[in-house]
C-alpha cells in the first residue's frame, strides 16, 4: 500500500480585530496601519490596538492613495489625514461618493468625476455625470461610474460619459452595489443578484454561464495583486481564485454575515462587518506542526483535575475542562490519539500526558467501587455541581453518587459510549505506551469489565442493581428484541471486540471462547457484517462507536474468515458515509480493506481543518451553492444538507457530530484539539501519509 507523501502547505490564519462602531469605510495604508471611518468618529488601527485618531469628523471614506496619503471624505471634501490633524485638499462641488488610485487620485462626486493633476492641490474635471455617481472603477486606463441601475462609460475623442442601461442593451436588470476592473480589463459588477462580468462591450457574464460566479448578495469587491476576487456577500466573504469559488463564513472570517467591505494588502485578506475586521492568511506549515499546535493547545488549557479533556467556557487560562456525560470516551480518544503519535515520535512530552489521561481513566474503573462497572465522570468538592443530582435515577446526568470516602463524587448510568472509549484507549496505550507495571494494571481493569458483563448475561449493572440504558449485550436482546433493533450490529461489533482486546491483553482462553461461541451460535460476527443501517445521516455517534471498534478487532484479530465478515461491515459503512468526506473513516477503510478512496481529499479537509480551536458559530444558512435533502427527514424530523460543506466552513469538527448543519457552532466555548490530532496520527499510524 502506497504512502502518500504530504507536503507543507498555507494553513488559514486569522487576525480579529474587533470594533464596537458602525464602519462605514476602511484603508490600509501599512501592515501597522488600518484606518477606518466610523460612526464614532476615524478610528485607527496601530499595531493591533484601535484608537480615536486625529478629528471628530465623520468621514464616510477613508482612502489610502499610492502616495502614502490618508485621505478622508467628509461631505463634498477631501481632507489629508496625518497626525498633525485633517487639511483640506479640495473642496467639490457636491457629495463626494467614492475615491480610487491607479496610478492618478480619481474623486467621484455626486455629479462629477475628478482627476487630481500634477498641480498641486488641483483637480480637473472629467465632465459632468449624466446618472448620479455611486460608484468609481478606474484601471486598465479606463474609468467606469455606476449607480443602482446602470454604468457610464468615458468614451470617444471627446471623452464623454455614456450611459448603459439594460431597457437599451444587453445589460441585465441588476440592482449595482459595488464595482471595480480585473487585472484584464473587464468590469466586475456587484450587486444585489449575485457578481456579473462584463467584457466592457456587449457581453455579460454570470452564474448561469461561470459556475464559479456567485449569486449571493456582493457588497464589496477587491482585486487581489494574484488576479483573484475577494468579494465581500450578504453571506460572508467569498474569495475566487485558482478559478475556484471559495466561502469565507461568518464568524470564523468575518464578524457578521453581511461584509460591506473587503480588501488586501501584502498577501492578507480583509474583511468588514458589524463587530470588527477580520485579517485572514497564510502561513506555511505541514500537518504535522498543526498537529503539534493542537497538542499545546489542548495541554495548556484543557485537562481537568487527573487529566479528564472535554471542552472549556474561557480561553484565558481560568477555566479547565467541564464535566461531561462522556468523559471516558472522549478522554479515551484523546489517549488513542496520543498512543498513535507516540509509537510514531517517541515524544516524552506526549507520553506524560497520555500517562496522566490513562491514570484518570483507571480512576473512572474503581470510583464506582464496584467490581468491573466504570463511571461516566468524577467530581470533586471543589468543582462546579457539587452535590447536585445525587442518587438520582431515570436522567442520564442526575445519577451522581456519593464515595464511601466522601472525598468525589461519580456518575452512573454508563452506556456502551464510554465501554468503547475504554477498550478503545485501553488497548492503543497498552500496546504502544505501557510499562510492564501499567499493562498489568490495565489488564486488570479491562477484564474487570468484561468479566462483569459476563457475569451480568451481557450488561452493564448500576449500584441500584439494574442494568444501564444504552449498554446492552445480551445476545437474545440483540438478537430478538426490535428494542435493539438499532444497536443490534453496531452493539455486536462491540462485544466482540471487547473480548477479543481481553483475550489479547490476558490470554485467558475464556473471552476467546465466548468469542467464537457468540460467533458460530448467535452469529455476532453477521450482526457486525451490517452494523450500519440506512438513517438518513443522522446518528453519528454511532458511527464513531463503530469506527473505532472496527479499527481496534481489525489490528487484533487475524483469522481471514473472520476479517471477511468484520470487512464487510466496514466497507458497507464507509459507502453509506462516503459522503462525508471525513478523512477519520477513509482512513480505517483504506487501512483494513486495502480499497481505493480520494487521500487527497482526506489530506485536503486535513488541511482546511481550521487552526484556531475556539468553537466560532458558523453562520452559512444565506448562501446560495447547498442542497437540501428531506432524507434525514423521517429521522429526525427535519432537512439537512445534502453534503456537508468544507473542513473550514462547517461548525466544528468532532469525532461523532453531524457535519450536515447549516450553522451551528458554540462561541461561549472552546474544543480541545483531540479530533484533528486523533486523524493526522491515526493516517500516520495506519501508514497512509507521512
Amino acid at each position: 500500500m502506497d504512502v502518500l507523501k504530504v507536503s507543507s502547505y498555507k494553513q488559514k490564519m486569522i487576525e480579529s480585530f474587533p470594533l464596537d462602531c458602525e464602519i462605514k469605510s476602511v484603508s490600509i495604508k501599512n501592515e501597522n496601519e488600518i484606518y477606518a471611518g466610523t460612526d464614532k468618529g476615524l478610528k485607527r488601527l496601530k499595531d493591533g490596538v484601535w484608537q480615536d485618531y486625529c478629528d471628530d469628523k465623520l468621514y464616510s471614506i477613508v482612502y489610502c492613495d499610492g502616495k502614502g496619503r490618508v485621505l478622508g471624505a467628509f461631505e463634498n471634501k477631501v481632507y489629508v489625514i496625518t497626525d498633525k490633524g485633517a487639511e483640506l485638499l479640495f473642496e467639490f462641488i457636491s457629495q463626494v461618493t467614492d475615491i480610487k488610485f491607479d496610478e492618478k487620485l480619481y474623486v467621484l462626486t455626486a455629479t462629477h468625476v475628478y482627476i487630481e493633476t500634477e498641480d498641486e492641490d488641483k483637480f480637473f474635471n472629467l465632465g459632468g455625470l449624466e446618472q448620479e455617481g455611486l460608484h468609481l472603477a478606474v484601471g486598465s486606463g479606463r474609468v467606469c461610474v455606476a449607480d443602482n441601475r446602470c454604468i457610464q462609460r468615458m468614451e470617444g475623442k471627446r471623452r464623454t460619459w455614456r450611459c448603459i442601461f439594460p431597457d437599451h442593451s444587453t445589460m441585465p436588470k441588476i440592482d449595482i452595489q459595488c464595482i471595480a476592473f480585473d487585472k484584464n480589463g473587464y468590469l466586475l459588477v456587484g450587486a444585489k443578484e449575485g457578481l456579473f462580468i462584463y467584457d466592457y462591450r456587449s457581453g455579460w457574464y454570470s452564474k448561469e454561464l461561470i459556475s464559479a460566479l456567485p449569486e449571493e448578495s456582493v457588497l464589496s469587491i477587491c482585486v487581489c495583486d494574484d488576479g483573484s476576487f475577494l468579494l465581500g456577500t450578504d453571506a460572508g466573504a467569498i474569495i475566487i481564485r485558482n478559478g475556484m469559488k471559495k466561502y469565507l463564513p461568518a464568524t470564523r472570517y468575518a464578524y457578521d454575515t453581511d461584509v460591506t467591505g473587503v480588501t488586501y494588502f501584502n498577501d492578507s485578506l480583509y474583511t468588514v462587518s458589524k463587530g470588527g475586521i477580520k485579517r485572514i492568511y497564510e502561513q506555511e506549515m505541514t500537518l504535522e506542526d498543526k498537529a503539534w499546535h493542537l497538542f499545546r493547545e489542548t495541554e495548556k488549557y484543557f485537562p481537568r483535575k487527573e487529566g479528564y479533556v472535554t471542552w472549556i467556557s474561557k480561553f484565558d487560562g481560568t477555566d479547565t475542562s467541564h464535566i461531561t456525560d462522556n468523559d471516558g470516551l472522549w478522554t479515551q480518544c484523546y489517549i488513542g490519539a496520543l498512543a498513535m503519535c507516540y509509537s510514531l515520535t517517541k515524544n516524552e512530552e506526549v507520553l506524560k500526558a497520555a500517562r496522566r489521561s490513562m491514570n484518570a481513566m483507571l480512576f473512572l474503573t474503581r470510583a464506582p467501587e464496584i467490581k468491573g462497572f466504570t463511571a461516566r465522570a468524577v467530581r470533586y468538592p471543589d468543582e462546579a455541581n457539587w452535590g447536585k443530582g445525587i442518587d438520582k435515577t431515570g436522567i442520564i446526568g442526575q445519577e451522581w453518587h456519593r464515595s464511601s470516602d466522601g472525598t468525589y463524587e461519580w456518575l452512573g448510568e454508563t452506556s456502551s459510549d464510554e465501554m468503547t472509549g475504554h477498550y478503545f484507549g485501553f488497548c492503543l496505550y497498552y500496546d504502544l505506551c505501557a510499562t510492564e507495571e501499567e499493562k498489568a494494571e490495565i489488564r486488570d481493569a479491562v477484564c474487570a469489565i468484561t468479566d462483569h458483563i459476563l457475569e451480568n448475561d451481557g450488561y452493564l449493572i448500576d449500584c441500584d442493581g439494574k442494568p444501564t440504558s444504552w449498554a446492552c449485550w445480551n445476545e437474545t436482546a440483540l438478537n430478538t428484541d426490535s428494542m435493539w433493533t438499532w444497536e443490534k450490529g453496531v452493539n455486536s461489533l462491540e462485544m466482540l471486540n471487547f473480548l477479543k482486546v481481553s483475550y489479547h491483553m490476558s490470554g485467558d482462553k475464556k473471552y476467546q471462547r465466548r468469542y467464537e461461541e457468540l460467533i458460530k451460535e448467535h452469529h455476532f460476527l453477521i450482526n457486525a457484517a451490517f452494523h450500519k443501517r440506512a438513517d438518513g445521516h443522522t446518528c453519528h455517534i454511532d458511527d464513531n462507536l463503530a469506527m473505532l471498534n472496527a479499527m481496534c478487532i481489525l489490528r487484533l484479530e487475524k483469522d481471514p474468515a473472520i476479517r471477511q465478515y468484520l470487512l464487510m461491515g466496514l466497507a458497507s459503512h464507509f459507502d453509506y458515509e462516503r459522503i462525508e468526506d471525513n478523512p477519520y473513516y477513509a482512513f480505517i477503510y483504506r487501512a483494513f480493506t486495502q480499497a481505493p478512496c480520494d487521500m487527497d481529499s482526506c489530506v485536503k479537509h486535513l488541511q482546511d481543518y481550521p487552526y484556531d480551536i475556539k468553537n466560532c458559530r458558523m453562520i452559512n444558512s444565506k448562501r446560495k451553492d447547498y442542497e437540501m435533502t428531506d432524507e434525514s427527514v423521517y429521522w429526525i424530523g427535519t432537512q439537512q444538507l445534502k453534503k456537508p460543506f468544507g473542513w473550514d466552513e462547517r461548525p466544528w469538527n468532532k469525532l461523532g457530530i453531524n457535519p450536515f448543519g447549516i450553522d451551528g457552532g458554540s462561541p461561549d466555548r472552546s474544543d480541545n484539539g483531540m479530533s484533528y490530532i486523533f486523524i493526522y496520527w491515526l493516517g500516520r499510524f495506519l501508514g497512509l501519509i507521512e
